[in-house]
């Protein structure tokens, strides 16, 4: 009866404990991390941000270091094998900050636009999954505001602002192939 009683206050505290984490997650919302929106949860000093669960167990983490080259931080992919074992460590391209995952890379994107230029353009960087290495580069004519993974590839949703003021931006859809080429484009 006694070990009974023990097993039963133990099994309390481990949910009560999983309840109190549930609700400070629910409470910190979605909102990013410490830097504001966009930015990666920065759970500590060069902490762990955003994370994503592949289906072979493999966890991706973003977080933040240091640059060994000027003051900034940069961003970094650890991809962490189901066995615990790290299978590589990754920079992503500067001014990228997460990553989708996407067949067998993890897709970022960044504004590319020059200084100057009329209108806005992006770029789609696929990191490997089996190496952590640039896997392609896509350069977008407009702004990506969102990717969609597919079976095949990915759908990347863009917009381009009006090229006159007054006027209506254009959306446009595209379907990339987890090799990166443009399969199709439709104007929305």
């Amino acid at each position: 009866m006694a070990k009974e009683n023990t097993m039963i206050k133990r099994a309390v505290i481990a949910v009560v404990a999983v309840l109190m984490l549930a609700s400070v997650a629910m409470a910190n919302g979605d909102h990013g991390g410490p830097d504001g929106p966009g930015e990666p949860r920065d759970f500590g000093m060069n902490g762990p941000g955003g994370a994503i669960v592949g289906s072979d167990g493999t966890i991706y983490i973003t977080h933040k270091t240091a640059s060994s080259t000027s003051t900034s931080r940069v961003f970094e992919i650890v991809a962490i094998r189901s066995t615990g074992t790290t299978a590589f460590t990754a920079t992503l391209p500067s001014g990228a900050r997460n990553a989708e995952l996407s067949g067998t890379n993890l897709l970022t994107v960044i504004d590319t636009t020059a200084s100057g230029a009329t209108s806005p353009t992006s770029q789609i960087t696929a990191i490997s999954t089996s190496s952590g290495s640039t896997a392609w580069t896509l350069a977008i004519d407009g702004r990506v505001n969102g990717l969609e993974p597919f079976s095949g590839g990915t759908y990347v949703f863009i917009v381009k602002p009006a090229a006159t003021s007054g006027g209506t931006a254009t959306r446009t859809l595209e379907a990339v192939s987890n090799a990166g080429a443009v399969l199709w484009s439709v104007t929305l």
